[in-house]
């Protein structure tokens, strides 16, 4: 709802409008009679139409003559907090990003809006005219026969039509009226009609006697009493057999009343997580938890905790939020894949019955719009969530998790909208804010959180050793038992081939398998690849089938007896060829292993195994990461094939086999973080085996087994690695040494692209020289290394400097800016 203005102005406002692609602000006039506050969402003229906005400050004085009105506000309260404002301030300088983006990343879906044009006939047509062969004349005929429309309307109605440039005649001589309108915003609360029981309990047995001849009336009363006095009419008339009708009789005689009651869209509503016991814990565990409670009792801090995996960082995280709830404060969880959600709930529910929401896009609009409401109105007290949790208007944090800090997904990055943002430099600077306390928690740190911690710019906390659980004891508390890393062989897939071997089974792992299969035991296989075969190839004349949008080797996915190609990029498919397209030879061969060829050769190789694939395919419905990993923790299935979100954090007791089909994929890219993002994954996954007492080992198959960080994470050796790394990166500027900053440049044409890029290296040259800035080198322009992607060609330029803020400068508006990026491609 709309409240409007016709009055003087009494103060100035600062304004972060949303559609406006620049940095600055905008300022202005509050009417006397508009009643505007810091942090409301108000409607505004912007250019030549209409813009949300959002107020960052009031004043008596307007730094600019002649300020325009602000409109209206469209939303009663406040859509976000003073601290939410510093903290996108801080986002925006820190990501060189507009505030506004900043801004709108902490409302709900259903509230941002953007501006419109709506078109109408100046002059009503007495008869509609045929749409004629004109795209004017259509345009005409359209607008008589439906009347206004919007420019998303005749968008739809005209497909890839240049309509807006074939009424600009009509326009101009008036036979065309055109206005800018704004949306109001669509996102609402819920409401669920509701019977409610007006007599007391214990007269509802007599009353029901009396109604013999009204049975239905009598059940629906019936019923109602047996679900307390309160129910959905939808769930009554479905329990009860009863009719509306009847319920509408029961409200006539006053023993029941039917309002309409609003209910949150609570994803969780329906779920029970019973008490698990509290383990005691180890003298490591402590000793972190102490360091972790002294800071939230007194000003904050930031923590690495450093723990092998299975160390028990879970519990350390548990004694935080406690801690946080216990002085009346919220907390915040963040895990870097939505498929973590559900373990993690199930461990953090259970401890805070009641308290937990989640916050991620999987959600529908309602619930995150719900889940919005509740978390500013104080009513949650954990929140639980991916990267996006991180701006949920919870009214006082006192904690912040992020479990796996290392992993990148913690960073939004192109071709995603901006800001880009990493998820723990973002968090440690709401701590800040708020004087809060902030646990990064990882098996494998960040080599940059590792050495800022070392440095002394976060307190490192060290678990060098794995715990199991165990629940001998009957007391509520259960007992945290040291437990060895599982070991790891290293398979030479070089030689298994020398030996005839040419399956992706090397005879390790399938013995292995064997093995754990006959004990009735788990194991988890990972391959980093979806799919049937990464690539097709004619053997006679070397064709490749690319997506013609993005340039890429096209994976065939099979589906039944038949399959089809797809870019994993832009989502293209075809139809695998039986014939090469080019030479119009037979010799068509797939090459390459994804996750469904390895189920399929553990099921034509194990044909008594019970197979489950867990990748982006298989779980691309709403609940399908939460059914397989239930599926699979229940024991319903004995393999578990995927890719890299199997890795990351589950905890599955029963698991004792952990084979890695193929170790290197992701260790040519030319990426600097290559094989530092290689050691991570090996370790996260060889981490998956062994959490019990039933122990366990891993197999690691690879081409490269002197690599570094193959050898180091069949080590489970962080220290070597880390050095090793650290001597890469100091030899090559790059960070922690230095500072990086990507220029992504993108359009239609390769030639445009390269042009913008070239350009923008030339503006960059002469700020290093302008700002002195010695230290900073650039590194091309030159193509990214995925040069197309969805039809749209991509340039680059990387920067190695120290202030990345005093090179950059204020970009331009096509720039594509990524401060600190996680990866170069």
């Amino acid at each position: 709802m709309l409240m409007s203005h016709a009055a003087e102005p009494s103060a100035y406002a600062e304004l972060a409008i949303y559609q406006a692609n620049v940095r600055r602000t905008f300022h202005y006039a509050v009417p006397e009679d508009l009643p505007v506050e810091v942090g409301h969402l108000v409607q505004v003229s912007f250019r030549t139409g209409l813009s949300q906005g959002i107020v960052l400050a009031l004043s008596a004085e307007s730094p600019v003559q002649r300020a325009k009105p602000i409109q209206a506000i469209i939303v009663p309260e406040p859509v976000v907090t003073p601290t939410q404002i510093a903290f996108a301030r801080w986002l925006a300088d820190h990501t060189l990003s507009p505030i506004a983006s900043c801004l709108w990343l902490m409302l709900p879906p259903g509230i941002a809006k953007r501006s419109g044009v709506r078109y109408r006939l100046a002059e009503p047509e007495s008869e509609c005219p045929p749409e004629g062969t004109t795209l004017a004349a259509q345009v005409i005929a359209l607008l008589c026969r439906r009347g206004a429309m919007t420019a998303r309307q005749l968008d739809r109605a005209l497909p890839n039509r240049a309509w807006r440039e074939a009424i600009r005649p009509l326009l101009a001589n008036g036979r065309i009226l055109s206005e800018p309108i704004l949306p109001e915003p669509d996102a609402e609360a819920h409401t669920v009609r509701t019977a409610h029981l007006l007599v007391a309990m214990e007269r509802v047995p007599l009353l029901v006697q009396e109604m013999a001849r009204s049975p239905k009336q009598a059940a629906a009363l019936l019923s109602l009493a047996e679900q307390g006095g309160k129910c959905a009419v939808s769930d009554l008339l479905r329990d009860s057999g009863a009719s509306l009708h009847a319920l509408r009789q029961l409200a006539a005689k006053e023993l029941i009343e039917i309002v309409e009651e609003e209910r949150y869209r609570d994803p969780l509503a329906s779920r029970h997580y019973p008490p698990q016991p509290i383990p005691t814990l180890t003298a490591e565990q402590e000793a972190c938890w102490q360091a972790i409670r002294a800071a939230q009792d007194g000003e904050g801090g930031a923590f690495l905790l450093h723990g092998v995996t299975g160390a028990g960082k879970t519990e350390i995280y548990l004694r935080a939020i406690e801690h946080a709830r216990a002085q009346g404060r919220q907390a915040l969880v963040l895990v870097p894949e939505i498929a973590l959600v559900a373990q993690t709930v199930s461990r953090f529910a259970s401890r805070f019955q009641g308290q937990v929401a989640v916050v991620h896009s999987a959600l529908s609009d309602g619930e995150q719009y719900d889940t919005w409401r509740r978390a500013r109105q104080g009513e949650i007290g954990v929140v639980i969530g991916a990267r996006s949790a991180l701006f949920t208007p919870l009214p006082d944090i006192g904690v912040i998790v992020i479990d796996e800090e290392h992993d990148e997904s913690y960073k939004q990055s192109p071709p995603l909208p901006p800001p880009y943002y990493h998820a723990r430099e973002a968090a440690l600077a709401l701590m800040r804010l708020q004087r809060g306390v902030v646990i990064l928690g990882s098996a494998t740190p960040d080599v940059v959180t590792t050495f800022r911690a070392r440095r002394g710019e976060l307190t490192y906390l060290r678990l060098p050793n794995r715990v199991v659980i165990s629940h001998e004891r009957t007391t509520a508390a259960s007992e945290a038992i040291a437990a060895p890393l599982p070991p790891v062989t290293v398979v030479d897939m070089r030689q298994e081939l020398r030996t005839g071997n040419r399956s992706i089974f090397s005879a390790a792992l399938r013995q292995a398998l064997q093995e754990t299969l006959a004990r009735g035991e788990q194991a988890l296989l990972f391959l980093n690849r979806r799919g049937a075969a990464t690539f097709v190839l004619c053997r006679d004349c070397g064709y490749v089938a690319r997506c013609p949008d993005c340039d890429i080797p096209l994976t065939f996915h099979k589906h039944g007896q038949s399959g089809q190609l797809e870019c994993h990029y832009c989502g293209y498919q075809s139809t695998a060829p039986q014939r090469c397209p080019q030479c119009n030879s037979a010799r068509i061969r797939y090459f390459g292993a994804g996750t469904a060829s390895v189920a399929e050769q553990v099921e034509s190789e194990f044909p008594g195994a019970r197979v489950l694939r867990w990748d982006r395919d298989t779980a691309q419905v709403r609940g399908a990461h939460e059914a397989i990993w239930a599926r699979f923790a229940a024991g319903e299935a004995d393999v578990l094939v995927g890719t890299q979100m199997i890795v990351k954090g589950l905890d599955l007791p029963r698991v004792t086999l952990v084979g890695v089909i193929l170790a290197e994929t992701a260790l040519s890219l030319p990426d600097y973080r290559a094989a530092e993002r290689t050691f991570q994954l090996l370790t996260q996954a060889a981490g998956r085996a062994g959490r019990s007492s039933r122990g366990g080992k891993v197999i690691l198959q690879t081409y490269q087994p002197e690599h570094y960080a193959i050898q180091a994470a069949a080590h489970h050796d962080y220290e070597t690695f880390y050095e090793r790394e650290l001597a890469y990166r100091r030899l090559l500027d790059y960070p922690p040494y230095k500072r990086l900053v990507r220029l992504l440049f993108s359009a239609p044409n390769a030639a445009q692209a390269q042009r913008q890029a070239q350009e923008a290296a030339g503006v960059l040259r002469a700020r290093i020289l302008a700002e002195k800035l010695t230290a900073t080198r650039l590194i091309g322009p030159t193509t990214a290394p995925f040069a197309k992607l969805d039809g749209v060609y991509y340039w680059h330029v990387l920067a190695r400097t120290t202030d990345p803020l005093r090179l950059i400068g204020e970009p331009a508006a096509h720039w594509i800016v990524d401060v600190d990026p996680t990866n170069t491609l």
